[in-house]
């Protein structure tokens, strides 16, 4: 039997609820005003120091004041203050520079560079069948010019502005490496990222190198898995060593080929919240004795992709200890084209320890040959991947 209620007793629970819905609220917006303005407070100081720094120096230092290199200066310190070592506020150019590095396609003369505490600029990376590459730079090389400008006399973000141009135009490039002076005419060209290869080694081991993670890097990674599995490999080796890692979602699809369905790794927020990061869905597995070749310039994506394949798909480790990057990093873009990367949560993989600060340990602890550096080291002499093989195929000379 229902029962009926007076318009009256009605219109006061309205009321009540009401009452109660703004106490609430108010109390929420008390709290998030009191924060913010505890906020504000807390920086007073602060901004008042700036303002009376800034008054003595343009009182008295003789030099000329770059007003943009100023404020570029006292954000990227805050940044710096917060405690968060992979936080970064990055410029314009050099945002633009790193969407195209994530894209897998990049418009250049070939090369990626950073400044470094000289005022110089020193090369990180050569992009493979480029027009740097062609013409002999390497990374690590030292430019001290571009087309004819010295780079310690330009600005703080200048000389990387100057690197990039439209496609088809012209950069000269004078660089310093073993106490020699080079210079080079390159064009700048558009540039597919070649971040893996692959070939069949002896015993019938595929062996595939991954030198980055980018939105190209799971393509490629797939045709390369297909080229060694249609030479019938009967055991792989994968190589992450000085693989810096890059965009976490190429990560699935490469796992997607080689592990079944699983959690590989979660993610863990601020607010203790934990979310799959990594959740493949094959319905097979790959049916292979992998290694995976790591040392310490094996990082992030990397070090992820290895101890998703380690713990899920039972992969050997080979080589040294990994760089402990366990974290994932957020991208927020700003209005003026500037952007903030920030740590904003833990990657914890489904079996293995944390590795984050302290890099994941290899099955086989391996050194390389003295002052030996992958890039240019044969097969035949690099002591890690000779490891690997030893660990995956057994020599049938030695079970007689």
């Amino acid at each position: 039997m229902n029962k009926k209620i007076s318009l009256g007793v009605a219109i006061s629970l309205v009321a009540i609820g009401c009452a109660i819905t703004f106490i609430l609220t108010w109390t929420v917006s008390l709290n998030v005003y009191n924060s913010k303005i505890s906020s504000v407070e807390k920086y007073e100081g602060v901004y008042e120091k700036i303002r009376q720094m800034d008054i003595v120096i343009r009182n008295n230092y003789i030099g000329t004041i770059d007003d943009a290199a100023v404020q570029n200066g006292i954000i990227s310190g805050f940044v710096n203050g917060i405690g968060d070592e992979n936080a970064e506020f990055v410029l314009p150019s050099a945002y633009y520079q790193q969407q195209q590095i994530e894209s897998g396609v990049v418009n250049g003369a070939g090369f990626e560079a950073n400044e470094d505490g000289s005022g110089y600029l020193v090369v990180s990376n050569v992009y493979k069948n480029s027009s740097a590459d062609l013409n002999g730079m390497r990374a690590g090389d030292i430019i001290t010019e571009i087309d004819g400008r010295n780079v310690m006399l330009m600005e703080s973000g200048t000389a990387l502005d100057r690197i990039s141009g439209e496609i088809g135009t012209q950069l000269t490039v004078k660089y310093l490496r073993d106490g020699e002076i080079y210079t080079v005419t390159l064009i700048r060209q558009q540039i597919e990222i070649e971040s893996v290869t692959e070939e069949m080694l002896d015993r019938k081991v595929g062996y595939i190198r991954i030198t980055s993670f980018n939105q190209k890097t799971a393509e490629q990674f797939s045709r390369a898995l297909n080229s060694v599995l249609s030479d019938k490999a009967e055991a792989l080796i994968i190589d992450v060593r000085q693989n810096g890692g890059g965009v976490y979602s190429s990560v699935k699809p490469m796992l997607n080929r080689i592990l079944p369905a699983t959690v590989a790794a979660t993610a863990e927020y601020r607010n203790g919240t934990k979310k799959p990061l990594i959740e493949t869905d094959s319905e097979q597995q790959l049916e292979l004795p992998i290694a995976v070749l790591v040392d310490s310039g094996t990082e992030a994506a990397a070090e992820l992709f290895a101890v998703a394949l380690k713990d899920e798909g039972g992969a050997i480790l080979v080589g040294t200890q990994t760089g402990g990057k366990a974290t994932m990093l957020t991208t927020y873009e700003f209005p003026d084209g500037t952007a903030l990367t920030l740590s904003t949560a833990k990657i914890i993989p489904s079996k293995s320890e944390s590795y984050d600060d302290v890099g994941l340990k290899p099955d086989y602890a391996v050194e390389l040959p003295s002052g030996a550096y992958i890039d240019y080291l044969d097969h035949d002499a690099d002591t890690q991947l000779i490891k690997a093989i030893e660990v995956l195929v057994s020599d049938p000379a030695e079970e007689e």
